[in-house]
């Protein structure tokens, strides 16, 4: 990078004065324009060294002075050079002040000297630079394209970076809170304040400088660093760091940097379809076992014995199913994914000797009852559902936690079944809770373990079949009025209708229907009723019950 303090010292300026003080002296230049008008804004950008004699802005008011000064300032502009001849002879104090205020630096040269002389010597200076730069920038990356196909690990491409810019490095993976890197005695420290830097123009990083200090090395006195995100497939957050350390990073380090950064998502990507090809591999052994599909006691045995499950201790089954509700991430894989790889991360925090298995919105964990009761076990899930939602990419993210009874590892299959109806009861039935075991769901398993459906519709009384072929709004109304304790306004609420509206279908339903609502039985039986009619799609295809008898259609 260029600075105004740099071009002072060329041959054009050798009769030049800085006129302001030393503010703004460390400002890039990377261009150089005549100015020919006060509308700086039209025309401006970030390292420019404005040629002018002022006369553009003679008769430029007071306000509009400061209003282009501002402007300057938030642009970036590098400095301003200003020739004093025959139009304009001193340089006005509103010029001088405006550049003090505002740190930019403004340099007087002789008459004598022209402009082409300036602009050629700049230009000269800014091509042979980017020559060197781009030289540099191909060596660089030919090198880290060697270091590449010799496959190396994450401390190798750090030592590289290292060689190349002279200062340490570290890599910190935020979520697990682990760190790797060139010296050790700097990755314990603390920070103190966190900038995001301006974006560079060759590069398609954001940097951030830290301000921090470190417990091992100099506790009292306060460092640089800056941090740059690496991007990855997985759930994790890394963070590459340069300690500067007093040291300061030019164009040539920043070039090193983002090989580096491309180096360590090669490396990243290559662990992650590790994993994720050896999670598939359990998954279908598990699979295996979950739903019953091994006949032969020796298949069996094995595949307990590669999945590292114990014969001799009981389990349980946790099922975690999850989708959000953000309409726009409602088909990202990615963010599904990344949810799923948290869930597993926390969960071997809560349950180290737990065996896993993913499906899509699903993880399936199995996991041992000696060490944990199902209540402990619940504040566990508790606590990993609860440190989730702390980040906001899960923010809109609806989930439901079911367990099985505790069995065997032969009864694996049964295990899964408890968890998975006890899903469908949570993901069917109104207020229910996120995390629910299968005995809480209480008087629903009677329902869920039968396989005849014709027992299930003995159940549901036949006015109800009827309500659903011939009524369905009276059939809500029902549902809804038994629901609230037979309370007509928080009925008519939940409805969005007025109170004497439900009044009235009340008297409908007592009237044509033979509706008790003054019978404790009857109502039982009809609560229980609705909610088998409302349950029963998730356990078959068939949805109505022809009036008169107990065939169903399937």
């Amino acid at each position: 990078m260029i600075t105004v303090k740099q071009v002072l010292n060329y041959r054009s300026f050798k009769d030049a004065t800085l006129v302001t003080g030393e503010g703004g002296l460390e400002n890039e230049v990377n261009g150089v324009m005549v100015m020919e008008a006060a509308d700086i804004e039209s025309w401006g950008r970030k390292g420019l060294l404005i040629l002018t004699s002022y006369f553009a802005m003679e008769n430029v008011s007071l306000e509009k002075i400061d209003l282009f000064f501002r402007h300057a300032k938030r642009l970036g502009i590098g400095g301003f050079v200003v020739k004093v001849d025959r139009l304009v002879q001193v340089i006005p104090p509103i010029f001088v002040a405006s550049c003090e205020k505002y740190q930019i630096p403004l340099i007087q040269i002789d008459k004598k000297t022209p402009y082409e002389k300036i602009i050629s010597e700049i230009l000269e200076t800014m091509i042979n630079r980017n020559a060197y730069l781009l030289q540099n920038y191909y060596d660089i990356h030919k090198r880290f394209s060697q270091l590449m196909m010799e496959q190396p690990d994450i401390p190798k491409i750090l030592e590289t970076l290292k060689s190349l810019i002279h200062k340490p490095i570290t890599l910190q993976e935020k979520i697990k809170e682990r760190m790797v890197g060139t010296d050790p005695q700097l990755h314990p420290f603390q920070v103190h304040k966190q900038t995001y830097l301006d974006k560079r123009q060759q590069l398609n990083l954001q940097f951030q400088e830290n301000a921090v200090t470190y417990l091992h090395y100099h506790p009292e006195e306060s460092f640089a660093q800056l941090s740059i995100a690496v991007p990855n497939l997985g759930y994790e957050e890394y963070e590459l760091i340069i300690h500067k350390l007093g040291g300061e990073v030019d164009d040539l380090d920043f070039m090193a940097i983002e090989n580096t950064v491309a180096a360590l998502q090669i490396e990243l990507v290559k662990r992650y379809a590790i994993r994720q090809s050896n999670r598939s591999r359990q998954n279908e052994m598990v699979s295996d076992l979950l739903h019953g599909r091994l006949n032969h006691q020796e298949d069996i045995d094995d595949t307990i014995h590669r999945v590292n499950l114990d014969p001799n201790r009981r389990y349980r089954i946790i099922l975690f199913h999850f989708h959000t509700t953000d309409e726009d991430q409602k088909d990202s894989s990615l963010l599904l994914n990344r949810f799923t790889d948290t869930l597993i991360n926390l969960s071997r925090t809560e349950f180290p000797e737990r065996v896993y298995v993913t499906r899509q919105q699903k993880v399936i964990l199995i996991a041992p009852t000696d060490n944990f009761s199902l209540s402990d076990s619940k504040k566990k899930v508790q606590l990993i559902l609860d440190r989730m939602m702390k980040n906001v990419l899960y923010q809109h993210f609806i989930h439901h936690t079911t367990f099985s009874n505790e069995v065997s590892v032969h009864d694996l299959a049964e295990g899964y079944r408890q968890a998975t109806d006890t899903q469908k009861i949570l993901q069917l039935t109104q207020n229910a809770p996120a995390i629910a075991s299968y005995k809480d769901i209480g008087i629903y398993q009677i329902f869920v373990e039968t396989d005849n459906l014709d027992d299930l519709n003995r159940f549901i009384p036949d006015h109800l079949w009827i309500l659903k072929n011939e009524s369905p709004e009276l059939l809500e109304t029902l549902r809804t009025f038994i629901d609230v304790n037979q309370n007509y306004s928080e009925t008519a609420q939940r409805l969005f209708v007025h109170p004497k509206t439900v009044r009235y279908r009340i008297t409908g339903l007592r009237e044509n229907y033979n509706i008790h609502f003054d019978d404790p039985e009857e109502m039982l039986r009809l609560s229980i009723g609705l909610r088998l009619l409302h349950l029963l799609p998730a356990f078959s295809k068939q949805t109505t019950k022809p009036i008169g008898g107990t065939h169903h259609e399937k």
